[in-house]
């Protein structure tokens, strides 16, 4: 069977094996082998999310148009599938991940961070580690690594309750050390970091669904053919894999609050509703009805594929104005249910088993 694992071999080889059965093609339009090779790791996670996409949509037996022209002269989406020369349905592969900004200033903190690994201590002494004010500018390591070793020179002795505290400034940078004494005083620690304290960030997940979506959703000119969008977290956006699901439901239909109402008795009556900043808007309020379902990759890297927790998972418009057909993508998710009023979970399959990965996965190398 091609889908299992040849002797000898990694997971890292078997999943580029896999990943290459119909690729020819779809790599001679696309950029994406130069993205995988000398991009960034997001990057890297964005072209996987685009190469398991197209993947998936080909194991239903379907043909798969890349670049296809669209209603927009000159925009395109990844795909199209279609059957027999009939149009079923535009797909466009999007991801949401840190803004550059954010990727240049953690550039120059890890070569802050870096640096300090290999400064020079006295045996059995390692560091505390903390930024203080991350800054815009790449200071001098080799000039901060010489004051902080004086400064350890100074203050290491053989009391291993002395834990001396300072900040330095590096340029516009301001970064706060503490001199950690073990016990052991003969050991000399090859990373000299012992304790890291990281910054913190805000994490809305729903709201970053929200602007790839928004970013996408009339970029083609689609209304008259089911159009899905398929979004990678590459962001780390969502904390745990629990939360994919509240993370698709609230970026499509609005953020979750409780609403009180006060009674004649003096107490209080709770409902719970959601905000009108949903992609697609709300009961009788509905927008983005070109969009006919959106689906979420929240680990675009492949190993949580056979964790129920980090399953990929479709929802479809109640107020499409294309409906797209189930088994375009046929992932588990959310939807008109068959047979019942209303909407709510829908079966399907696993991407694990569209791609056909083993059942033991990830497997040991």
């Amino acid at each position: 069977m091609t889908s299992m694992i040849r002797p000898g071999e990694t997971s890292s080889s078997f999943i580029a094996r896999r990943l290459k059965a119909g690729l020819p093609n779809f790599l001679l339009k696309s950029n994406l082998v130069s993205r995988m090779r000398d991009g960034t790791d997001v990057q890297y996670e964005q072209a996987l999310a685009e190469i398991v996409t197209y993947v998936a949509l080909r194991r239903s037996g379907l043909e798969v148009e890349v670049h296809p022209q669209c209603p927009h002269p000159t925009n395109r989406p990844d795909f199209v599938r279609d059957s027999a020369g009939d149009s079923l349905a535009y797909v466009e592969v999007t991801s949401f991940g840190p803004d550059v900004k954010s990727v240049a200033r953690d550039n120059r903190e890890a070569a802050i961070y870096n640096g300090l690994e290999t400064v020079d201590l006295p045996p059995g002494w390692l560091l505390g580690y903390g930024v203080r004010a991350h800054g815009a500018t790449a200071p001098s390591v080799k000039k901060l690594k010489a004051q902080v070793e004086q400064w350890a020179r100074e203050e290491c002795g053989e009391d291993a309750n002395h834990v001396p505290m300072r900040t330095f400034e590096a340029q516009d940078w301001r970064i706060e050390l503490t001199l950690l004494g073990g016990s052991d005083k003969g050991k000399v620690y090859d990373r000299k970091i012992g304790a890291a304290m990281g910054g913190l960030r805000s994490v809305a997940p729903h709201r970053d669904l929200r602007v790839a979506l928004d970013n996408k959703a009339r970029k083609y000119g689609i209304e008259g053919t089911p159009y899905l969008i398929v979004v990678a977290d590459c962001k780390g956006s969502i904390p745990l894999g629990d939360h994919v699901e509240d993370t698709l439901l609230d970026g499509l239909f609005g953020t979750p609050a409780v609403r009180f109402r006060k009674l004649p008795d003096g107490g209080f009556q709770t409902f719970d509703v959601r905000g009108g900043d949903g992609f697609w808007g709300s009961h009788g309020a509905a927008r983005n009805t070109n969009v006919s379902a959106v689906a979420i990759l929240p680990e675009p890297n492949l190993w949580k594929l056979r964790d129920p927790r980090w399953q990929p998972i479709i929802a479809y418009n109640p107020s499409a104005s294309c409906p797209i057909a189930h088994h375009v993508f046929p992932l588990s998710g959310f939807g008109s249910v068959v047979g019942e009023e209303g909407y709510g979970r829908v079966e399907g399959s696993n991407l694990a088993d569209i791609i056909e990965l083993p059942h033991e996965w990830p497997p040991e190398d």
